[in-house]
């Protein structure tokens, strides 16, 4: 079997599908999955992805889903542009998008819903598809998947009041990630993020810190740190003008 293995984050990930070829015939509907398991506690990251590698290989697939979405990133597996298997009848020019976890009795939370939210909200501008183009699982079966929990309704309603603002030129990621900082925290908390008192010549870079999830600040050195990322940011969008 095929597959990417390859683990990006939503900004990443927008700029993937920006420049990603979908084939010839490109995918018209997503269809919305859930893992059940592995769950969200027992996801460990490429070892989760080749274990499903192995799984379905055992069953004799040649293909399988198209993105595994988890508190760590966007997990890419089969390739977009290639039919998958995973939703019978719906599998034709579909991408199927398995969020890892359980969600018969609990919606999406943490980075985990950013990160579904996202991906669903930048596919569907990338490819031009409607809210008619979004299918769950159950839509063609008798499981509950992608969870008794989500609905349509309650996907819309969150998939309305998304804000993913600008995409972070690919060059200003790299340097988040060569930066030492606190590991990042909870989506859903932001209001948590900043734990100290901020002085008025770090506030705009605290916030543009905040807004995009970056990292935790939680001490002088991180708000340091945000001032850096803001300066190195705002002469990088210059740039690119």
């Amino acid at each position: 079997m095929e597959i990417v293995n390859r683990r990006l984050s939503l900004n990443e990930f927008r700029h993937y599908i920006k420049e990603y070829y979908f084939g010839a015939q490109p995918a018209n509907k997503l269809v919305i999955h859930h893992t059940w398991k592995p769950t969200k506690e027992s996801w460990a990251g490429e070892q989760s992805i080749l274990g499903l590698k192995g799984y379905y290989e055992r069953k004799g697939w040649k293909a399988g889903p198209h993105l595994f979405i988890a508190e760590d990133g966007i997990w890419l597996f089969t390739p977009m542009r290639n039919n998958g298997i995973h939703a019978g009848t719906l599998n034709p020019r579909s991408i199927g998008i398995e969020v890892v976890g359980n969600y018969d009795l609990e919606v999406w939370s943490g980075n985990t819903k950013m990160n579904a939210l996202g991906a669903i909200e930048s596919l569907m501008k990338q490819l031009d598809l409607t809210k008619s183009d979004i299918h769950f699982h159950r839509d063609a079966s008798g499981k509950s998947c992608p969870g008794r929990a989500i609905t349509k309704e309650w996907l819309f309603y969150e998939l309305s009041q998304l804000d993913l603002g600008p995409m972070i030129p690919r060059s200003f990621e790299d340097l988040n990630r060569n930066i030492t900082a606190p590991s990042p925290v909870d989506s859903n908390s932001s209001s948590a993020m900043v734990l100290i008192p901020v002085p008025d010549w770090a506030r705009e870079a605290v916030d543009f810190v905040v807004k995009y999830r970056l990292f935790k600040i939680a001490s002088s050195q991180d708000l340091r740190d945000a001032v850096k990322f803001h300066r190195f940011y705002k002469i990088i969008q210059a740039n690119h003008g």
